[in-house]
């Protein structure tokens, strides 16, 4: 009970964390959240935990950038992301936790090397097969790692999308994929919900609220640079920790 207790506290402090950071870059919650709750409660809880509170943390956002939501943009993104998630999910639930492991290590791992080089690609693609694509690469990703972001952090670049338009349509976006990737797999498996206090349930979503007003503050008083930084090397970090115990678990 009581190592149940303090995993609940740490899950909380992370929670609060993750949604500064999504308040302050529009992205990032799935990211960072993920390899470390996995590695906290499991593959399998750890990312439908991921999925549930990324559920609450766009809805903060998006009421305050509504105006600024691209709506046939998002058509075209959330189209293909849906219809790829009940399958996806289907993969989930039967794959061996070392697997999830090692996918959720990989695509945190690759968020962030993208991150890094995206930004110096000077070639512009976008129109409905970029979108697609896009919208395909977000639903696979939410359902099987809780990260979604590599894909829009590629089409930002590629399509030189507005980063305040962006920031405003993917929290919409995040809200349905997260939503549905939950609902998915618990209607495939109810038994990978997490084993979490009542208190730790509620407190995930005060943390979220409490997040998002310390994020706003951190846009005032902190280089966004130096976020951004510290944040990639939370999250290599989280990537690299699934990364081998995925490795580890595959190979006993």
């Amino acid at each position: 009970m009581a190592e149940l207790t303090w995993i609940s506290l740490a899950i909380l402090a992370l929670v609060f964390a993750t949604s500064g950071i999504q308040r302050v870059t529009g992205s990032g919650f799935g990211l960072i959240l993920s390899p470390f709750v996995v590695l906290l409660i499991g593959a399998h809880e750890g990312v439908m935990l991921a999925n549930f509170l990324s559920i609450f943390a766009p809805i903060f956002i998006m009421w305050r950038t509504w105006r600024l939501i691209d709506w046939p943009r998002l058509a075209w993104i959330l189209i293909p992301a849906l219809a790829i998630m009940p399958p996806a999910a289907w993969v989930s639930v039967h794959a061996p936790e070392g697997a999830l492991y090692v996918t959720v290590g990989s695509l945190v791992i690759f968020g962030i090397m993208v991150s890094l080089v995206i930004h110096r690609i000077r070639l512009t693609v976008d129109g409905p097969l970029t979108r697609t694509v896009t919208g395909a690469a977000v639903g696979a990703g939410t359902v099987l790692a809780a990260v979604g972001a590599p894909a829009t952090a590629i089409y930002t670049v590629l399509s030189r999308w507005s980063i305040p338009v962006m920031i405003a349509t993917v929290q919409p976006l995040w809200l349905v994929v997260s939503l549905v990737s939950f609902g998915s797999k618990w209607a495939i498996d109810a038994g990978q919900l997490p084993d979490l206090p009542w208190w730790a349930w509620l407190g995930s979503v005060g943390a979220i609220i409490g997040g998002m007003y310390a994020g706003e503050w951190v846009q005032r008083h902190m280089n966004e640079f130096a976020l951004r930084r510290a944040v990639t090397v939370v999250a290599l970090l989280g990537g690299v920790l699934a990364l081998a115990m995925g490795i580890q678990a595959l190979a006993g």
